[in-house]
């Protein structure tokens, strides 16, 4: 019994170290009423396909994975999957090389105050590393990106980290940045 419950302690640890890891931030469009959002479907190039890009994974169990990641987590939160008529596009990127992705600076002059505007100075860039992955949520009505969340650190000594716990863990964190909720719970 001692020798378990020490086992059951150390794969704690490891776990919660390889969550230290980990580096999560997140970016939301302003004035975007998410209240609004009660559907997803998948970007194409999501669905199973393998995709072409140059800094992009192209492992398609490595997609179903952080596929099936992302629907546990939206699905969590009330949304429905639906094809036909989404109200969010989800698209997701594994990057095995650094890259530099457009964002967002701060909040502006207007943090505090009820009339937030972004302005197109606003717009910067940022480095995503390797190893890092990339979850778009785009407003189909708009084709605008409404929030974007990064994890960054998914790497062992072969590359990018594959495990499944792993990247359940990943788009966990990714997610707890997202305070939003289809059902209003």
């Amino acid at each position: 019994m001692k020798t378990l419950l020490m086992a059951v302690a150390l794969a704690l640890t490891a776990s919660l170290t390889q969550a230290q890891n980990v580096l999560v931030d997140a970016d939301k469009k302003l004035n975007t009423d998410f209240g609004k959002y009660k559907t997803y479907a998948w970007a194409s190039q999501v669905d199973s396909q393998l995709d072409p890009g140059l800094y992009f994974m192209n492992d398609l169990q490595l997609k179903r994975r952080i596929r099936e990641a992302v629907a546990f987590a939206l699905d969590g939160r009330g949304y429905q999957f639906n094809r036909q008529a989404p109200d969010l596009l989800v698209n997701f990127r594994v990057f095995e090389k650094p890259v530099t992705i457009q964002g967002y600076t701060g909040y502006g002059t207007t943090y505090f105050g009820t009339n937030e505007v972004r302005q197109p100075e606003d717009v910067t860039t940022f480095e995503a590393k390797a190893g890092s992955l990339v979850v778009n949520l785009v407003d189909t009505k708009t084709g605008q990106v409404v929030w974007r969340g990064l994890a960054s650190g998914l790497t062992n000594a072969n590359g990018f980290d594959r495990d499944e716990n792993r990247i359940k863990q990943a788009v966990n964190l990714i997610f707890e940045k997202y305070g939003y909720r289809a059902d209003k719970l």
